[in-house]
């Protein structure tokens, strides 16, 4: 929730509401995400906020619109060996595509940074359900992969895709040719290509 939810729902003046909201964070009640949103604090909200997956949305509401991308998703997705991902669980690292100036935030749920995508690059991304809360939107794995490649920039060759730990799927190869032609980015297409001979393609 944001400071004006809060105001329109209290029916206070401004700095009552900023008062009352300062003393709510003095007193561990409430975590600031951001510079006026936040997150209800242990025991008075529902869900785990530790876990990466719970973590992971809060990306959206943080810096909209935005979607998760890059090395968390293709962990989540099974996609890189143990030890060549970012860290784990309360510290997290989510990398994010966005159209906007790019930004990072810190909070107690980990890193959130924002990496600015060029707009007809804003594609291949999904909704996460199940356990995510909704809105929870997620690259899709190969453009995952692709938007890694883009934002760390220089060649990727098979040795440094091998670097990453990525696992070595022939079907997702495929679709990662696919996603890669459609960006038309010749350096995208070269790193798709390198990973179709990593798997033997």
């Amino acid at each position: 929730f944001d400071f004006e939810m809060v105001l329109l729902v209290s029916g206070e003046a401004d700095a009552c509401v900023h008062t009352e909201l300062y003393r709510w964070r003095r007193g561990g009640k409430v975590v600031e995400l951001r510079r006026g949103l936040f997150v209800f604090a242990e025991p008075w909200r529902k869900g785990a906020l530790e876990r990466t997956d719970l973590a992971a949305a809060l990306a959206g509401p943080i810096y909209a619109p935005s979607y998760v991308t890059g090395r968390w998703v293709l962990e989540h997705e099974g996609l890189l060996g143990s030890g060549a991902t970012e860290s784990r669980g309360a510290g997290s690292t989510f990398t994010c595509a966005t159209a906007r100036p790019a930004r990072v935030f810190e909070n107690e749920f980990g890193i959130y940074r924002y990496d600015t995508l060029p707009t007809d690059l804003l594609f291949g991304t999904r909704v996460l359900g199940a356990r995510f809360p909704a809105g929870c939107r997620v690259a899709l794995p190969e453009k995952a992969l692709l938007d890694l490649c883009f934002f760390e920039g220089g060649d990727w060759d098979g040795e440094r895709l091998a670097g990453l730990g990525l696992s070595r799927d022939a079907d997702f190869a495929g679709r990662l040719g696919e996603m890669a032609r459609r960006t038309g980015r010749p350096r995208l297409i070269k790193a798709a290509k390198a990973y179709g001979r990593m798997v033997g393609l």
